[in-house]
């Protein structure tokens, strides 16, 4: 037994299957959704050690395969980041039938959710930014239906990723020519420079965000939040890889404040747009680059304090990023085919008529912007605090910004509750729809009130001792 065939080849197969059984909707769904939850729970359950006990057998059980002279290792530090992959796979294909995304989006989401555990455990590790770019291609189909024009937003968005790759492996090749130390200052700055350049235009960093606005007005909201989530994620996790791999970049002070200054940047940036924003899509996709933002804040003041619990916040804030994504992207999908457009004139009164809808847009929203007594309010307040201990000018602008995605939901609320829906359309909210989003109530509050048992739920994950350690 290995470590690749539980969570890479097996639902890599699973998805193969699926994909020929796609026109049995709710079958499909159910099938994913069982294997991604199967393999999360795996993730966690699974124990650390050269074999598996099965009642009077006992199976030998490695974290290492090879294949084509690369080695592929799922070790317990990775643990973590299996089980974030696989439970948001699981969350997104369960809800899958009521938001409707195309046909193709479950069997391909579940083979991207493996195609990205594979760039976390592939070594030499440079490998990860091809893996990264296939699992884009994969995800090509479902957000572009085949058949169909694709959109400005789907081709900026499969452009920028794919001029991404080439930019991280060459500066990856010139790095391991002095993986000891810096070596020769003006090849070390070239590579530096090749590789800011290659994972801003990954992670959508000002001046190459507008991919994400734009995939996000175009294509379905459920299947386009699903890449906004999974992809960042994995694309962090791999620079975090990057630069434990190379401990003098990471020592470097430069290295710590350009990823504060770079996240400070995306959550100003992002705040004002979606400030003066009429899509509700397009504010999605700009709350999604605001999160993002917090996030490179918090590795930025984990490298540079070389605090434990800086790295905390970056895997917990996770969890409620994910959470508010999924719940808006349900809600935005419920309103398809009810108003004609996803944009505040559309939507105008439609808080009457979709009740259950219209509150789990604006508690997103709320959320994602960091109000407090939500799930989002806890982390994003410790990166504020910690950013302004250490320059307290800068941690303005990202309240600024933060204040920028609040306006923005002031404003949805505004239009929600005014006037009357235009739409002729009588479809009423399906009790199924109103039970998920209700649930997604529950954990926003109880993730904002009860932060503290959620972040130490995490820590005591079994395979995340090595990785996170306890709280400072």
């Amino acid at each position: 037994m290995n470590s690749a065939f539980i969570w890479i080849l097996f639902p890599g197969l699973i998805a193969i299957i699926l994909l020929l059984l796609q026109n049995r909707e709710y079958l499909v769904a159910i099938l994913a959704t069982v294997t991604a939850l199967l393999l999360a729970g795996l993730a966690v359950w699974l124990p650390l050690q050269e074999q598996i006990v099965l009642w009077r057998w006992a199976i030998p059980f490695s974290d290492t395969f090879l294949i084509f002279g690369r080695r592929v290792v799922l070790s317990a530090a990775d643990r973590p980041s299996l089980i974030i992959i696989y439970l948001t796979a699981a969350l997104w294909f369960g809800a899958a039938p009521l938001a409707r995304p195309n046909k193709l989006f479950v069997p391909l989401g579940l083979g991207v959710a493996a195609f990205l555990t594979a760039a976390i455990a592939i070594e030499p590790f440079l490998f990860a930014a091809v893996l990264i770019e296939v699992a884009v291609l994969a995800s090509i189909p479902f957000l572009s239906p085949p058949g169909a024009r694709a959109g400005r937003g789907v081709v900026r968005y499969l452009t920028f990723q794919t001029i991404g790759m080439p930019f991280i492996l060459i500066s990856g090749f010139m790095f391991t020519g002095f993986e000891v130390g810096p070596g020769n200052a003006e090849i070390v700055a070239i590579a530096t420079a090749l590789l800011v350049i290659g994972f801003a235009l990954l992670l959508a960093v000002f001046p190459f965000h507008t991919w994400i606005p734009m995939l996000a007005e175009e294509s379905h909201p459920y299947s386009t939040a699903f890449i906004l989530l999974l992809l960042p994620v994995a694309v962090s996790i791999f620079g975090l890889g990057f630069l434990d791999r190379f401990v003098w970049l990471k020592d470097s002070p430069n290295t710590a404040l350009l990823l504060q200054i770079v996240g400070v940047v995306m959550v100003l940036t992002a705040g004002i747009w979606a400030a003066v924003e009429k899509h509700l899509a397009r504010i999605m996709g700009f709350a999604v680059i605001l999160d993002v933002g917090f996030s490179l804040i918090a590795v930025g003041l984990a490298v540079g304090t070389d605090n434990e619990f800086f790295r905390v916040l970056f895997i917990t804030g996770l969890l409620p990023r994910g959470l508010s994504l999924g719940v808006l992207a349900l809600a935005l999908s419920g309103l398809i085919g009810n108003v004609d457009k996803l944009n505040m004139e559309n939507i105008r009164g439609i808080g009457k008529k979709y009740p259950f809808i219209s509150t789990s847009i604006l508690l997103a929203l709320f959320c994602l912007a960091g109000v407090p007594l939500l799930a989002g309010f806890p982390l994003k307040l410790g990166v504020i605090e910690g950013l302004s201990e250490i320059a307290p000018q800068i941690s303005i602008w990202i309240i600024i910004g933060s204040l920028g995605l609040f306006i923005a939901g002031i404003r949805t609320m505004i239009v929600i509750v005014s006037g009357e829906v235009e739409s002729d359309n009588d479809t009423p909210e399906p009790l199924i729809l109103k039970i998920f989003l209700a649930i997604g109530w529950v954990l926003l509050v109880l993730l904002g009130i009860l932060p503290n048992f959620f972040i130490q739920m995490i820590i005591n994950l079994p395979a995340a001792f090595t990785q996170i350690g306890p709280l400072s």
